[in-house]
């Protein structure tokens, strides 16, 4: 439909330096300033999916009823089973047994009684437990696997931030005492004693090549915002250049992210605009196809369109890479503009907080393996070429190179100090893409380099034992399997089989470990604690879908779709025109909706069968969030 654009658009270098790096024009970016903004409450979108579910409990209570499962007639809740009965029949003997079946079945007539004794209790207990006992053996295993890993990364990040007397960075050459120049070095020459220049200061006299490289696709939302905080860089202009990777194929995008380029081409920014025929290999393959345009260049920085970076981000990352040779990248901590938008957002905060502040660190600090997270931060252009470059074989192409690299003897730096801020998936939909990315794509790296990384030479065995069994196997896969088979599946069965014998650390202590070991690296996260168990243990279901599918190469499992971003559309300039749009009609996922109404049978059938008050409760509570899942209702 549209057609593209295959020739770069190159700007020419600035003649005066001095007039980019003025402060930010004005050009300040909306997300950046969110949390200052104002909206309007909106209506509760519970109230429909409430009155669906008061309609739904009442026709489950009627047919249960009719079906004399509640409300008698089940010889549960009168008294011993058939099954126990011709268990001792032996000894209590023929009349006792009939005695009892009698009393247990007064319904039956004496032609159907032995089709009776035969009960969907005595079924229960003689075949459906044992397959549950061998699955409660299997997640325990796994689950002391995934406590496991949780302490050791608690234990590591804590004894580095405040055990230890040096710093995880002292392995590393700090680059103190040098800057890197905002201005050229003919520039400085010439005005040698000019206000700008600090006194004693001491200049690096070589400065590299950087290119500030900017993948999106159909970014309408909030492309114009990262073309200009990548143009507000600050960095000496003759040495930088912007690459905007612009795979979309929606022409309003298009249109947006080349008027931001030509505003920033006349202001001297060296700038390109790049776009491909097909996109082929998605992001991955948009990032190999502009290396052959940048084999000047000797740092690549790659941003999202979501992220916006500060004006000192070079002067901060790029120092690390020039001071030390055997560093492939560098990797910034992510902050969050929008995190306290909805109950959604605050869920994601917690888990994205953990996983920068504890395992990025953690792995950091003890020399093991930590994967470049895609965007916010910095490579070395000869590590890339070294690696083999980006490879679209799976959808973590991030993960995937930073794991060649890694195999090859390179190093990475995690800078917990600096930090880069970017927007959380507001919308429910767009966080399910999201989280079935992130979980198919490990299980893709994981089938296909497992023999790499056993025949690698480049790392130690415990090394290797830590990358396939805790990075791989706990974190990516055992997590997924234990939150899905304990959470999802034998705990609601526990109200309809109370003799599943669930060991109390698995059912109690690991929960709370990583439940607490989580919320306690976000501020106040404690508050969102409980919304975190119930939103985590829902999205079970589409993270094991995603593992399975990444794990066995199913249909969907190269699928690339890109997060919707809002970027400013809660910008006052904007809200008037987005009110005026049509509204479009909310998607219904039917696996959250019958795991909503499996959560609600399990939780009615335990209190009205078994008298499990508290334990149903929470089987409600988490079918009520499965429905609001189920009804795309969680942006509240």
């Amino acid at each position: 439909m549209f057609r593209s654009q295959s020739t770069p658009l190159t700007g020419t270098s600035a003649s005066s330096s001095g007039v980019l790096l003025s402060p930010r024009y004005d050009c300040k970016s909306p997300r950046s300033l969110y949390h200052a903004r104002t909206q309007k409450k909106k209506k509760s979108p519970l109230s429909t999916t409430c009155f669906i579910l008061c309609v739904f409990v009442f026709c489950l209570v009627v047919v249960l009823h009719r079906m004399e499962v509640i409300f008698g007639g089940h010889p549960r809740a009168r008294g011993m089973s058939a099954f126990s009965l011709l268990a001792s029949g032996g000894e209590r003997g023929d009349e006792e047994i009939e005695k009892a079946s009698v009393s247990s079945f007064p319904s039956i007539s004496s032609e159907s009684f032995y089709w009776a004794l035969v009960t969907a209790d005595d079924i229960r207990v003689a075949f459906f437990n044992p397959v549950l006992k061998v699955i409660v053996g299997f997640t325990a295993f796994l689950s002391a696997l995934v406590a496991a890993d949780r302490a050791f990364h608690l234990y590591v990040a804590f004894y580095w931030k405040y055990l230890s007397r040096k710093d995880y960075l002292d392995r590393f050459k700090r680059p103190s005492g040098k800057r890197v120049p905002s201005y050229s070095m003919e520039e400085m020459q010439q005005s040698s004693h000019s206000s700008f220049l600090p006194p004693g200061a001491e200049y690096y006299s070589t400065i590299p090549n950087v290119v500030v490289q900017l993948p999106m696709f159909n970014e309408t939302a909030c492309c114009e915002d990262i073309i200009n905080a990548a143009c507000r860089m600050k960095w000496p202009r003759e040495h930088f250049m912007v690459q905007v990777l612009d795979d979309s194929t929606e022409l309003e995008a298009r249109e947006i992210a080349q008027s931001a380029v030509h505003r920033w081409m006349s202001r001297g920014v060296n700038i390109q605009y790049v776009c491909r025929e097909n996109r082929k290999g998605y992001k991955a393959g948009s990032m190999l196809d502009a290396m052959d345009l940048i084999e000047n260049y000797d740092y690549v920085a790659v941003f999202d369109a979501d992220f916006d970076p500060d004006s000192d981000f070079l002067f901060n990352t790029v120092p690390w890479l020039m001071e030390n040779e055997d560093v492939g990248f560098v990797q910034t901590r992510w902050t969050f503009t929008n995190a306290k938008e909805t109950v959604l957002t605050r869920v994601q905060e917690i888990s994205l907080s953990y996983h920068m502040l504890c395992e990025q660190y953690a792995r950091c600090s003890a020399g093991l393996f930590f994967n470049f997270n895609g965007t916010a931060g910095v490579w070395r252009r000869k590590c890339i070429v070294d690696a083999g470059g980006w490879n679209f074989r799976t959808t973590v192409e991030d993960m995937d190179l930073s794991l060649r690299a890694y195999l090859r003897g390179w190093k990475f730096i995690f800078l917990n100090d600096i930090t880069c801020d970017n927007e959380i998936p507001a919308e429910y939909d767009a966080y399910r893409k999201q989280q079935h990315r992130w979980s198919c794509g490990p299980m893709q790296l994981w089938r296909k380099a497992t023999k790499t990384i056993l025949e690698s030479n480049g790392v130690s065995l415990a090394k290797k034992v830590y990358l396939i069994v805790f990075f791989f196997g706990a974190r990516m896969f055992a997590a997924h399997i234990v939150s899905f088979f304990l959470y999802c599946l034998l705990v609601p069965l526990c109200a309809i089989s109370p003799e599943i014998p669930i060991p109390f650390w698995a059912l109690v202590y690991t929960p709370v470990l990583v439940t607490m070991s989580t919320v306690v690296f976000t501020k106040e996260g404690w508050k969102t604690s409980v919304a975190f168990v119930l939103f985590e243990n829902a999205m079970c279901v589409v993270k094991l879908s995603a593992m399975i599918s990444g794990l066995f190469e199913l249909s969907d499992a190269h699928e690339w779709v890109v997060t919707k971003k809002l970027g400013n559309m809660f910008s006052s300039s904007s809200s008037s025109s987005s009110s005026s749009t049509p509204k479009v009609r909310r998607k219904i996922y039917f696996k959250e909706l019958s795991m909503g109404s499996f959560f609600l049978f399990c939780g009615v059938y335990g209190i009205l069968q078994h008298q499990l008050v508290h334990y149903s409760l929470f089987l409600i509570a988490q079918s009520l969030v499965f429905f609001a899942f189920g009804f795309n209702r969680v942006t509240f």
